[in-house]
This record gives C-alpha cells, structure tokens and sequence, in this order.
C-alpha cells in the first residue's frame, strides 16, 4: 500500500476516509491535517517559507508532499521535485558514502592515522588522528574557521591544527569532513564531483544531485533559501569560497533524489539490483563503536535527535539551511524534510522533528488489520 500524496489544499480528512473506502484492510494511525498546521504555524513564525516532505521504506514512497513558497517572498509556490541546498547534510550524504566507497575498495582504511591519505598536510597533530576520527568528530579540531577565505580554503585547511588530543572530546567540526573529502579524491584519483556522480548519484538515479555553484540554476526549481539570497551557491561560506567542491556542505538535491539514497541504505546498499556500498560498510556507518560521539561514521546515531515514531538505531543528519533526514534500519523507515529556513536555526531543527513525527505516526507503515 502506497499513500503518496501532493494535495496541499484538499480537506484531509476526506481524503483519508477515501482511503480508508479503497483499502479496507489498512488504517491510517492518525490524521495528517497536523502536518498541514505545523506547516502553517512554522511559514507564519517565519521559521521557513516552504517545505518538502518525502518518507517511505525500502521498497516504497508512502508520502511525498509540498507546502508554502520556494521564496522568501512568497511568490513562487513550492513543489515536490524543488531543489535545496543540503548544506552540512553533504557530509552524510555525500562525503561519508565516498569515504565509505574507498573503504569498500580498500583505498582507505579507516582506523590508521589520516596523513597516510593526505600527504601534503602541514598541520601541527601531537597525537596520530585516525580517519574514523575525523568521521566520528572526535579527531580534536575545533569548528572555528580561519581556514574561510576565498581562494584559500584548501591551502588553510592543510594547516589547520587540532586544538587536543584525538579521542578526548566530540566536537563538531566542518574542518572533519573538508579533510575526509580531499581523502577521498587522493585515494580515489577523482574529484568529489566526479567520483560521488560515477559511483553514487547516477547508479541511484539522483539526477537533481549536484555540488554548488549549480550551472545556470532555474528559478522555477531551484529554491532560493532563507539564509541566503544568491541562487544556486551554497550557503555555507567554507564551500562557497573555496573555488571547488568540498567535504563539509555544497550538495544540492531533491527529496525525490534523497528518497532513493536513503532506500539503498535501507536496502543494506542495493539500490535496483545494483551494488552501491557493502552491507559490512552499510552496518559500520549506523553502529557507534563507543558512547564518546554520537556519531557513528558521519551518521548520527543519537535517541534524543529522532522522531519516538524511529528506533534508537536511526541514522540522521541536519544541514543548516533547514534540511533533515533520518533513516531507521530497525523499522525500515526513513524520512526526509526539506525546507528553506528563514528563522531560529535550533527552533526549526525542532519543527522539522515534529513534522517528521507527524508524518511518520501519521502515515507510515500503514498497519494491516487481521479480522
């Protein structure tokens, strides 16, 4: 059973009672109209403007709908294949399975010291960092920046210096992931562009995927985000200035897009009877070896950042341009909302955990009931 829907001003019970006539043997678990008024409350706080919602399990799409405008405007209504600026969700996404693809390969493995990978690193290290360290944000660099400035991102980041010791203290950090991928492209021989398009976006049909500046970006599709006003640039400034594509942030994408990632990871890396990762690198990225970081390998895998609707096992991940995901091994679900953030960034962190629940609880999965 598929409830898949893109109504956004039909009476929602209604069409749930249809449902409910053409599918005797299914209930829904609650009503939708929820979704509708988080929706509507969020757009008039001016948390964001217009949101993208897709959730479903390995095999199916129960859910894919659009509210509100793609603009901060207001002009342009928002719909389901609109394009978002994933910001610090390119780190799952993108940088963690290219990671992942090299260790498949075994161009990478991830518990020696991370300068086997990158030779040309100048940095101060009183202590070996490991790969797994800098995936799991326990590798000792902080989240400040001094590496952001134009033309000069990679050339700073290879000497930016950690701050302790690896292992000591989980501290979130861009500087992780702007190493991890240009690990990945020395241990590859590809860029990111080029290795994540071969190997991950094109074997899994993402075909609105792509790293900032986008090429000539349409402003009919391209949503134009709250928390900046330039179209098709990433928001994040490391990824806007360093005149390449990065580990941190810079991925575009579409829910649809994302829904098929998510259904691999699902599927323990088969996606269409293709191969995309191993199940052995699949289990890695949602297990936490240790209670140190709530990270497992670029994947969060934290209780208190999931919908109650998903297990404790679900892998998640925000971005800061008000975009979330999680996937849930345990119940084969996953859920992905996309929106264009325009107010409080932990304020709308939390909206979008509430109208993941709601559409969750709401509509997925669908129970059987036996009479």
């Amino acid at each position: 059973m598929s409830f898949k829907t893109n109504i956004t001003n039909s009476p929602r019970r209604y069409l749930t009672y249809l449902i409910a006539l053409a599918f005797p043997c299914f209930t829904l678990t609650a009503d939708i109209d929820s979704a509708d008024d988080l929706n509507a409350s969020s757009i008039s706080d001016g948390l964001w403007s217009g949101a993208v919602v897709i959730a479903g399990t390995a095999d199916e799409v129960f859910f894919k709908q659009a509210w509100g405008w793609m603009d901060k405007g207001k002009t342009i209504p928002m719909h389901e294949d609109a394009v978002f600026d994933l910001a610090s969700v390119t780190k799952a996404v993108g940088t963690t399975t290219a990671i992942a693809l090299c260790i498949d390969r075994g161009l990478i493995d991830p518990d020696i010291d991370f300068t086997n990978y990158l030779n040309n690193y100048n940095g101060q290290l009183d202590s070996p960092v490991t790969v797994r360290d800098l995936a799991r944000h326990l590798s000792g660099f902080n989240n400040e920046k001094p590496y952001d400035k134009k033309d000069l991102v990679i050339e700073r980041i290879l000497r930016f210096s950690p701050v302790r010791p690896a292992g000591e203290l989980y501290e979130y950090s861009c500087a992780n992931f702007i190493l991890l991928g240009l690990i990945a492209e020395n241990a590859s021989g590809q860029n990111m562009t080029e290795f994540c398009a071969e190997h991950v976006f094109e074997p899994l049909a993402m075909r609105n995927t792509h790293w900032a500046p986008l090429e000539n970006p349409d402003p009919s599709h391209v949503v134009r985000q709250g928390v900046t006003q330039t179209l098709g640039v990433a928001s994040d400034p490391p990824a806007r200035h360093a005149n390449q594509a990065i580990g941190n942030a810079g991925l575009f994408s579409t829910a649809e897009d994302l829904s098929a990632f998510c259904r691999m990871l699902l599927a323990s890396g088969m996606y269409n009877g293709k191969r995309i990762l191993s199940e052995e690198v699949v289990k890695m990225l949602g297990i936490r070896p240790d209670s140190r970081s709530p990270v497992a390998f670029g994947w969060r895998v934290d209780s208190k950042l999931n919908p109650p609707s998903l297990s404790d096992a679900t892998m998640s991940h925000t971005g800061w341009s008000g975009v979330s995901l999680w996937i849930d091994p345990t119940s084969q679900r996953y859920v992905v909302v996309l929106t264009n953030r325009t107010g409080n960034h932990r304020k709308a962190d939390q909206s979008r955990l509430e109208l993941a629940e709601q559409v969750l609880s709401a509509t997925g999965p669908l129970k059987r009931e036996h009479k």
